[in-house]
């Protein structure tokens, strides 16, 4: 089975390279409207394949202008958030020649970043606004980088600007809105992943992408839990640290509130079991990481 669903795919992204870019960009450009279609169900496809079970909590925000905020532990995220919704998301550019994650990005119609250049910082915070004025949604990793699915970095604020650049360039916009959204690889096998579990999940230091790959379709089914939480109305008068800083304590908060009720629904033993292994002990800011969204 393992090589079955590795063929099929490999398959998969080759149909999508030859026929679904060119049929996207076509959809884009005559049912605007209908190009979230492919986006969804590659996204879900890829679910599938790779035995992640998508388990979403809440709703995406329906109104617009809006800029999704979410925790970054792995290039899957990408895919498990893509399973719930249209979205387009913002990108190192290294990305766009990526297996996988550059076709995504294609079909998704990613914002691009050369994370080189702080000087090009305005002009992408400028495209994020124009593409949420036309009301796509955008995925912003404000982590810049991945962490090993236990602790939550630092957000950093640059692209928060682009949530007051579009009510500076729209006037009768009175306020625009964030949402926070958590993603929490929880369960493999039906069982609770702890540290170690998680870190196998994350894509982080020196993880090559095709072994991470292989060790995930190696690897038994995953519940993956999306958590939209409601999202947060800002005004010109909020700056990008504070919308930033706001994110990151609401997530910080759920996602622990969280996991510390998930573990009291956990069997006794499993429960004793872990703590010997894992102290319970609040997720601290770090700095590890290299792989960026």
């Amino acid at each position: 089975m393992l090589v079955l669903r590795a063929g099929a795919l490999f398959l998969l992204l080759i149909v999508f390279v030859v026929v679904g870019c060119p049929l996207q960009l076509a959809i884009g450009a005559l049912f605007p409207r209908a190009r979230s279609i492919l986006p969804l169900i590659l996204c879900k496809s890829l679910c599938a394949l790779m035995r992640i079970n998508v388990q979403r909590l809440g709703e995406m925000e329906a109104r617009r202008p809006l800029l999704i905020v979410p925790n970054h532990i792995s290039w899957l995220d990408i895919v498990v958030i893509g399973s719930t919704g249209f979205a387009c998301f913002l990108a190192k550019k290294e990305v766009r020649s990526w297996p996988l994650l550059g076709l995504l990005a294609r079909v998704q119609g990613a914002v691009f970043v050369d994370r080189t250049r702080r000087m090009a910082i305005p002009q992408v915070n400028r495209e994020i606004a124009t593409r949420m004025a036309a009301g796509d949604p955008v995925i912003l990793f404000a982590e810049a980088t991945t962490g090993d699915g236990t602790r939550l970095l630092k957000f950093h604020s640059s692209h928060f600007e682009a949530a007051r650049d579009i009510l500076r360039s729209r006037p009768d916009l009175p306020e625009t809105l964030v949402q926070p959204v958590i993603v929490d690889y929880r369960r493999r096998n039906g069982l609770l992943l702890g540290r170690a579990g998680r870190a196998d999940m994350a894509w982080y230091g020196d993880k090559g992408f095709a072994p991470h790959l292989w060790e995930i379709l190696k690897g038994g089914p995953v519940d993956c839990l999306v958590q939209f939480v409601p999202a947060q109305a800002v005004t010109l008068a909020e700056t990008r640290k504070i919308m930033a800083k706001n994110v990151e304590i609401t997530i910080r908060r759920e996602r622990w509130q969280d996991r510390r009720q998930i573990r009291g629904q956990e069997p006794r033993q499993q429960s004793r079991q872990q703590s010997r292994h894992e102290p319970m002990q609040e997720p601290q800011l770090a700095e590890r990481g290299s792989h960026a969204g």
